[in-house]
């Protein structure tokens, strides 16, 4: 079986061949994507709920700061109730959380900033990362979740750790209540079939995938990584659950993207 790294290799030795468009162009160019969510029972107070989603920031040595800022820019200008950040902050170096946090602390939303750990930050040191953007004051949920007021009532956002560390959906949802929606912020969005069997949770968030970076016709499954297999990129509809699995920012493993641009996700909630 071919690997994701040799797979975008070879795509790199084709797509250079396109004017570098693969590693100049599509990776500085940011695509809004607007999601409604339909969520029975929503109560009237959360109808409207804007959350924006980043992920896979990937920081140095491919992403660089300059597009980050342009990223939390355009969040901002969202007047968003709640921003999450779904993991990978890091991924050549631990050292670059130092900068990709106090940019970060510079999210506005409403309510609160919430945030989980990717694979790649576990595998620099989960422990740092998390201590970084809590010291920006960004609420990382490692199998945990509380409850936000907003509207009058409440909603429940849970987050579980990378697969990485130590996936545990049953105590990011301890905190749960009937009646009260659930959105949970999960970096692989392949557990997403699990998640669904377990009935609690209304929407799912997920990155991981980076949209496949490299998306050539009939041979996307090549680059795609372990835990985004089954719902790569885009929307789903899983059980009674809904998924949006975003493209994310950053590069990792090479410095192109082609026919998957980076995503920022905005996501509204409505009544069904």
């Amino acid at each position: 079986m071919i690997s994701r790294r040799t797979f975008l290799g070879t795509s790199l030795v084709a797509l250079f061949g396109e004017g570098g468009y693969s590693a100049f162009i599509e990776p500085q160019q940011l695509r809004h994507e607007r999601i409604v969510v339909p969520i029975a029972g929503l109560p009237s107070g959360l109808e409207g709920l804007r959350i924006v989603a980043l992920t896979d920031f990937h920081l140095q040595p491919f992403t660089q700061l300059a597009f980050l800022k342009k990223a939390v820019n355009a969040a901002n200008a969202l007047q968003p109730d709640v921003v999450v950040l779904l993991g990978d902050f890091v991924d050549a170096t631990l050292s670059a959380i130092e900068d990709l946090a106090p940019l970060l602390g510079t999210l506005r939303p409403q309510v609160d900033v919430l945030a989980v750990l990717g694979n790649h930050d576990y595998r620099k040191g989960a422990g740092y990362v998390a201590a970084s953007l809590q010291r920006e004051g960004i609420t990382v949920l490692r199998n945990r979740g509380l409850l936000l007021p907003i509207g009058g009532t409440e909603v429940h956002f849970a987050g579980t750790d990378s697969l990485s560390g130590q996936f545990d959906l049953s105590e990011a949802l301890a905190g749960s209540r009937a009646g009260v929606p659930s959105v949970l912020l999960a970096h692989e969005p392949d557990v997403a079939d699990v998640v669904a069997q377990d009935g609690r949770v209304a929407l799912q968030l997920s990155g991981h995938s980076h949209g496949g970076q490299v998306r050539l016709p009939g041979m996307e499954w090549a680059s795609l990584p372990l835990g985004a297999r089954k719902y790569p990129f885009g929307s789903y509809q899983v059980g009674k659950m809904f998924l949006h699995t975003s493209r994310g920012l950053g590069t990792t493993g090479l410095p192109i993207r082609f026919g998957s641009p980076p995503e920022l996700t905005e996501v509204l909630l409505t009544s069904v």
